[in-house]
């Protein structure tokens, strides 16, 4: 994998030394977003815990967040982990499927509905203790997967007003992962750009439409061209790997420096499903129709769009095996039941849970966490 952009390119060269690695000190860590710097992630919820971090080792570790793909692009960072050239960085699967295939298969399973915590819970729980394939393609790309949740649920933002399945037909929706099969039987024809590329592609005219959530409408700019939100929820994709952290620098780490970054994954986890993904969905949204003049347009026959969602939701398990067999994977189906299994679980957690970020934490370090070997992980 080549990283194109000159000034990335730079930086990485002067980042992929030791040194860069090892900052000032011997444990001062790089850690690079694609992400921009005011995306919630990059702005509340990773400052937060690599202050924590530092504090609670004693200046011992020193994380140096760098933002906005300065590094690595959504598909270079990777690679850019696996060599060391960055500590850490922020995964998501379906943007290199053939990397990390298992994983990519609980990625590829759509949840329909809007319990965010009971799905990110799920998603976490089969990747980290369900998943033998997940954890053994992570090691062979000398990473440690820490940290996971979904985002969503997804709405369709348009340049043009969508209310029917008649308005979405043959409309160029961005959409990657299960969401590709998904966007195919509504009708429309799905483009799998990133999240950054997407947003060139609709000023171009070449989408249509951009599938995802409320908050990535202000913090990658879609609001800017976008005109309009359908206010039908389609599904939620994950895990988004949060804290990807090269294998090398894990295992020097003292036993209890890998207990605390553990207990700040477990953070890191409930605060994006809950802080980014429910609350501050809510507050852009409202935002966004005051300052950017978004229409919010109802789905004329909302029961058409369940039906295909139920239809969809009924095959995607076959899909899914097929597809994740191509790339190596060898028992994608039982993935994909302990997915299953773990949403019903957490489903119930997640009542006592509400939109409490601490008692998520608890729950992630009882339920997940606390079953790791940080040693062995």
């Amino acid at each position: 994998m080549k990283i194109r952009n000159l000034a990335a390119a730079a930086m990485l060269a002067l980042l992929a030394s030791p040194a860069a690695i090892r900052g000032a000190s011997a444990q001062e860590l790089v850690y690079g977003s694609w992400i921009p710097a005011g995306e919630y992630v990059n702005r509340v919820a990773l400052p937060k815990i690599f202050a924590a971090i530092e504090k609670d080792t004693h200046g011992a570790v020193k994380w140096k967040l760098v933002p906005g793909g300065a590094i690595a692009n959504p598909k270079t960072t990777f690679q850019a982990v696996q060599d060391g050239v960055m500590a850490a960085g922020f995964g998501i699967a379906s943007y290199v499927p053939s990397t990390i295939p298992a994983v990519n298969t609980i990625y590829s399973t759509v949840v329909f509905g809007d319990d965010n915590v009971a799905t990110s819970g799920a998603a976490l729980e089969t990747m980290t203790l369900n998943c033998p394939e997940c954890l053994a393609e992570m090691k062979r790309n000398n990473a440690v997967p820490l940290a996971g949740w979904v985002a969503g649920p997804y709405y369709l933002a348009c340049t043009r007003p969508i209310a029917s399945l008649a308005d979405l037909k043959g409309k160029r929706v961005r959409a990657t992962g299960g969401n590709n099969d998904l966007m195919s039987m509504y009708g429309a024809v799905p483009i799998a750009a990133t999240l950054v590329e997407a947003v060139g592609l609709l000023q171009r005219g070449g989408l249509d439409c951009q599938f995802g959530t409320h908050g990535w409408l202000k913090v990658f700019g879609y609001a800017d061209v976008v005109k309009s939100v359908t206010m039908q929820p389609l599904g939620m994709t994950g895990p988004a790997v949060g804290l990807m952290m090269n294998r090398d620098v894990w295992n020097k780490f003292t036993l209890e420096q890998k207990k605390l970054h553990i207990k700040y994954a477990a953070q890191m986890s409930a605060m994006l499903s809950i802080g980014q993904f429910i609350a501050e969905e809510e507050t852009v949204l409202n935002e966004l129709l005051k300052t950017k003049g978004l229409v919010l347009v109802k789905a004329q026959s909302p029961d058409q769009f369940d039906a295909i969602a139920a239809k969809y939701d009924a095959i995607q398990r076959e899909r899914n095996i097929e597809n994740a067999k191509k790339f190596g994977v060898k028992d994608p189906g039982a993935i994909i039941d302990a997915y299953a299994v773990n949403r019903k679980k957490w489903a119930k957690l997640s009542k006592g849970i509400g939109r409490d970020v601490d008692k998520f934490t608890a729950a992630i370090e009882r339920e997940i966490y606390s079953k790791v070997d940080p040693n062995t992980f």
